[in-house]
Parts: structure tokens; C-alpha cells; sequence
């Protein structure tokens, strides 16, 4: 199964060129052979933010690249908060994007929509609308309901 994970880096992206080009032919391979479903980096506050839809064995191979290379970095596995509807992406990344960066975004807000309507189920549905109510869903979540058991 994939997962959404947030990595926050403790420096900007320059810095992190700077970690790069001290990293190891091998590293280097090994980081470029690391695939991911999709992924968005932006700064935030002068750091280096990476969020990622991958399988969490190629997550723990970048983080062990990373921690082997002592660069610093917090792992967030943000999967079921966003499955819960506990973290809004748009709330927590929209205003930090630069406008160059604004169709890459779109494009990873697509592939995490196709994964979220992916990963859900009834029970997690059922959960929501406990908390929030039936009017309340998301978009997905309702067009989720619709598809599967025609509500």
C-alpha cells in the first residue's frame, strides 16, 4: 500500500544541494532509483518541505540515505489524518505555493484525490459522517458513496 508522508528538512533547498554534492555516486543512484506515486517539495519558513505518495520501503531507503549522510530531516506519515479527513493539504500547503509551482500542485492534489477515493472504505466513511455529519463530506468522500453503495 502506498502511504503520504511529509519529510521536513532542517534547511532550504540550497542547502540540501550542498548535502547532495557531498553524497556518494552510489547515494546518488540510490536516491534517483527511489520511486514515488507522486510527490510536491516547497519552503516553508526557510525549510525544505517534501511530501511524497510512496511505498514505505521506498521511504525507508531515502531516510536511510539521508540519516547515513547525517542530514537532518522529520518524517510525518500523514496517510491516516488525510484518510480521516484530519488534515486538509490545500489549508496546510496552499498559501506557500509559488505561483511557478502552481501546476505541479495541481498535479499532486490530483494524484492524492485518485489515492484517497483508492484508499477508502466504509467504516472510515461511516466514521466521518459520525463526526461531521452527512453534509459535510468531501467531494471524494461523497463521490466515494455515490460509486460504491449508491447514496
Amino acid at each position: 500500500m502506498f502511504c503520504v508522508y511529509k519529510i521536513k528538512f532542517s534547511k532550504d533547498s540550497f542547502g540540501l544541494v550542498e548535502d547532495y554534492d557531498r553524497l556518494s555516486d552510489i547515494d546518488k543512484e540510490k536516491l534517483a532509483d527511489t520511486e514515488s506515486e507522486s510527490y510536491f517539495e516547497y519552503e516553508d519558513d526557510g525549510l525544505y518541505i517534501f511530501l511524497t505518495i510512496a511505498e514505505p520501503i521506498q521511504v525507508k531507503r531515502y531516510l536511510g540515505i539521508l540519516a547515513e549522510n547525517l542530514i537532518k530531516f522529520e518524517l510525518t506519515d500523514l496517510t491516516e489524518d488525510i484518510l480521516k479527513g484530519k488534515f486538509n493539504m490545500d489549508l496546510e500547503v496552499g498559501d506557500k505555493i509559488e505561483l511557478t509551482d502552481s501546476i505541479k500542485y495541481s498535479f499532486f492534489i490530483d494524484d492524492l484525490n485518485e489515492w484517497i477515493y483508492n484508499n477508502l472504505d466504509i467504516d472510515t466513511i461511516l466514521d466521518r459522517i459520525s463526526e461531521v455529519g452527512l453534509g459535510s463530506l468531501t467531494k471524494i468522500e461523497k463521490e466515494f458513496l455515490n460509486n460504491n453503495y449508491n447514496v
